[in-house]
């Protein structure tokens, strides 16, 4: 299960202090994807599979399309 995570950036950044901001996550994120790639991924691939057999599950074999 995912949890929602809310960010409150401060108004007073510089646009510089923005940027370092930017590009220290984005690199953060590419030593992630570059240590974990495979491992993401199969998660990813278990998730939508979960997802997807959840969304059939919403409506019977036979009951009648709402549409």
């Amino acid at each position: 299960m995912t949890t929602a995570l809310i960010l409150h950036l401060p108004e007073d950044w510089t646009a510089q202090q923005a940027l370092d901001i930017y590009e220290l996550l984005h690199e953060l994120a590419d030593g992630i994807w570059d240590e974990y790639e495979t491992p993401i991924i199969e998660l990813i691939d278990e998730q939508s599979r979960e997802y997807d057999r959840a969304q059939r599950e919403l409506l019977g074999f036979n009951d009648p399309l709402p549409f």
